[in-house]
């Protein structure tokens, strides 16, 4: 919920399974940062799949953007470093978000491909990518290959209004 306040202009708007329009989500919505905000949050985001450490999220044409994170478990009082847990939150596309996926991993393992890394960069941003490439499709989003960095785009239509 609070993601999606990040970067769908501001707006936190209670979750429900049932439908509703966007006048009535908008009735119940509640602004917890300004819109302007939000876009560069987007940007971020964006940002973040194109050259940080969420790139292995990136997949050509659906323009993702996400936010890893890696979190060391306390075990017996202390942390332990070689216990994680991983996660990727993205959404897409950045530019209009729509959806957005959530990958948690718990305890994952180094591998040959992570070169032994256990971070979320490693493991759950690419698991990330790769469940968006298999849904995005389903979902009705098709592919835009032409689009420009996520600085052309969201900043430049930030800096015309």
């Amino acid at each position: 919920m609070g993601v999606d306040a990040l970067v769908n202009g501001g707006l936190l708007i209670p979750p429900t399974f049932l439908k509703r329009n966007e006048s009535e989500a908008a009735l119940i919505s509640k602004r917890v940062i300004k819109a302007e905000t939000s876009e560069k949050m987007r940007f971020l985001m964006r940002l973040n799949a194109e050259v940080g450490t969420a790139r292995k999220a990136d997949v050509a044409g659906y323009y993702i953007g996400g936010k890893t994170g890696t979190a060391e478990k306390v075990v017996n009082g202390r942390y332990a470093k070689k216990r994680v847990l991983t996660s990727f939150i993205a959404v897409f596309p950045a530019d209009e978000p729509r959806f957005q996926v959530l990958i948690m991993l718990d305890e994952p393992s180094g591998l040959t491909e992570t070169h032994g890394n256990i971070a979320a960069a490693w493991n759950a941003a690419p698991t990330g990518g790769r469940v968006i490439a298999r849904i995005a499709p389903l979902l009705g989003i098709e592919p835009r290959f032409t689009l420009p960095s996520a600085e052309h785009l969201i900043l430049a239509n930030h800096s015309d209004r």
